[in-house]
């Protein structure tokens, strides 16, 4: 499961380095005090109102990845997140997104349509491919076939129509002979959506907000086995230009608070060591705050990998605060290198096609 953190999440204000004095000189307004701060050594910690993911750091099951980035970082939302869309920091981007690489590797007609799922109403970049279908639903419970609530006996006619018209299409594309080759397992996907409230059960206490709401939605799907490989959700805001304090401590209680409900979830379903999550944002903020009590774009930031197949702790350095890269961290690790490891160590397939070469793996996966 990919959860992208949209906007630029500030990394330093969730894994904040409260051992480190040029932080409170850095941001005199902005800066988590080192007394709310959650050690998780003698030099780094949470932030508070993540103290949810702590447990789940204890018990070994959350990973963070410090430092993690790109060479020559574009501040770009546009260009920075189809770069991690894409695995191509230079050149022109492909036509496909890694994810959509990957399923294009995996994908065999005739599988589950929600092999590769969205939460959303478009498909990001990300899962971009001609080989493989990619599913984008708003809400389980909506994902059907309408037709008018005045006429619902003209549903199935409609239904063998475009059913007719989507397995014989008038020009061959490989888009289209995708949508004409599974057709018939779409219809089938439908109606097995529409049976999944009678296969689970909620077991854990889910916030009250939508991003809590999709996530619930993807245990639901996890745990009624439609067969989906990926994931794709969004928590958006982190643009967090100005009053961030408040905005960014918001996020992170949604974070913490919705995965954890998430893993306890899977955990009392037995479901808990199937499922890798892995959690980025575009780029991180810059380390001094600005003039209103905020961030702008910055450069690199870590990212939380969490599952119970999971090797938890610390991995990296965390960037050194008084060597930056015009006013930004610099990168320890490459993006695609965490990329590599999830591909091969967790998905258990090739990356170097799908990534365009090969990366250096990183032990935060379980193997068994």
């Amino acid at each position: 499961m990919v959860l992208q953190l949209s906007g630029g999440h500030d990394g330093l204000n969730a894994v904040v380095p409260y051992g480190d004095g040029l932080y409170y000189q850095l941001r005199p307004q902005i800066a988590v005090p080192a007394d709310q701060v959650i050690p998780l050594d003698q030099r780094v910690g949470f932030h508070p109102n993540l103290k949810s993911l702590k447990q789940l750091y204890d018990n070994g099951q959350l990973a963070i990845l410090q430092g993690v980035g790109y060479p020559n970082p574009n501040r770009s939302h546009f260009r920075s997140m189809e770069i991690w869309h894409t695995a191509r920091p230079d050149g022109a981007p492909p036509d496909r997104g890694w994810l959509g690489a990957f399923m294009a590797e995996v994908y065999r007609a005739g599988d589950s349509p929600f092999q590769c799922v969205n939460f959303g109403t478009s498909i990001p970049a990300a899962l971009v491919t001609t080989d493989a279908p990619v599913a984008a639903m708003q809400d389980t419970t909506s994902f059907q076939f309408l037709a008018p609530a005045r006429m619902p006996y003209v549903k199935d006619p409609l239904l063998k129509t475009f059913g007719q018209l989507y397995t014989q299409p008038a020009r061959k594309t490989p888009a289209l002979e995708l949508v004409a080759n599974n057709w018939s397992t779409v219809d089938k996907g439908v109606h097995v959506l529409g049976g999944l409230g009678q296969k689970y059960q909620a077991q854990a206490q889910y916030p009250g907000n939508p991003f809590a709401k999709t996530v619930q939605q993807v245990a639901q799907m996890i745990v009624s086995d439609v067969g989906t490989r990926v994931f794709y959700v969004q928590l958006g805001g982190f643009d967090t230009h100005s009053n961030e304090r408040p905005v960014h401590g918001n996020l992170m209680s949604q974070l913490a608070d919705t995965l954890a409900a998430f893993q306890a979830d899977l955990d009392h379903h037995g479901r808990a060591r199937q499922v890798l999550l892995m959690a980025f944002s575009e780029f991180g903020r810059r380390v001094a705050e600005n003039g209103s009590q905020g961030t702008d774009h910055g450069a690199a930031g870590p990212m939380f990998v969490l599952g119970a197949g999971v090797k938890g702790g610390l991995y990296g350095e965390y960037p050194d605060l008084g060597k930056l890269d015009q006013g930004d961290l610099r990168f320890a690790t490459d993006f695609r290198s965490v990329y590599a490891t999830v591909i091969e160590d967790w998905l258990g397939a090739p990356s170097r096609d799908v990534l365009g070469g090969t990366f250096e793996r990183l032990p935060f996966v379980a193997l068994t």
